[in-house]
């Protein structure tokens, strides 16, 4: 569900920002790019290409269907599809849940950027603001992640080899110390019978 509230929030901003963009530019620049809450293909070929993708329903369906399947069954949906565009658009979809591996969620940036060869401005827009920023985020994020668990695990094993250091000296110090005792307790004898020597 977080993922859809993302994605319906990014879509919401881009648009502000690009009618802001283009009301301001509207001279400046002769082509316009609009996106549309209701259809990203402005093309017929990205159209054909697409066919039901073209339409937000369809991603938010997609999206919302595979939060609710389980990493393994959704790798397997995700090897059975090919490689054409519109099976690229799927597999990008299918991998946006937040329980996809690191290592998969980083091979579909490479398939946003493959497919973005194939769409015309409004999906490439659209692919860029929904989901590439935010799995590069995610990306990003458990890049930190990782190292930050790197590091403690280093901080704690150095730890526990600094504890079984101080352990290792606390009984060497107290070895020491029941030696002075003996050596101690032998002087004082020796003392005693020094004394009784004397009567």
């Amino acid at each position: 569900m977080r993922v859809l509230f993302v994605l319906f929030a990014l879509m919401s901003l881009s648009s502000c920002k690009l009618l802001h963009d283009s009301l301001i530019n509207a001279e400046a620049e002769p082509e316009v790019v609009e996106l549309k809450t209701t259809a990203y293909c402005s093309s017929p070929e990205t159209m054909e290409v697409f066919q039901e993708y073209c339409k937000l329903d369809t991603w938010a369906e997609k999206i919302i269907q595979a939060s609710s399947i389980a990493w393994p069954a959704r790798i397997e949906m995700i090897e059975a599809l090919g490689d054409d565009p519109k099976s690229l658009l799927e597999k990008i979809l299918l991998i946006q849940s937040d329980d996809t591996p690191y290592r998969n969620r980083l091979r579909a940036q490479g398939w946003i950027e493959e497919l973005q060869t194939f769409t015309d401005k409004g999906m490439t827009q659209i692919l860029e603001v929904i989901v590439f920023q935010h799995s590069q985020q995610l990306l990003e994020l458990e890049s930190a992640i990782t190292i930050l668990s790197q590091v403690n695990s280093r901080q704690a094993k150095t730890i526990g080899a600094q504890e079984v250091q101080i352990e290792e000296k606390n009984k060497q110090i107290e070895t020491q110390r029941k030696q002075v005792e003996q050596l101690l307790d032998i002087e004082a004898s020796m003392v005693n019978e020094n004394r009784s020597d004397n009567k």
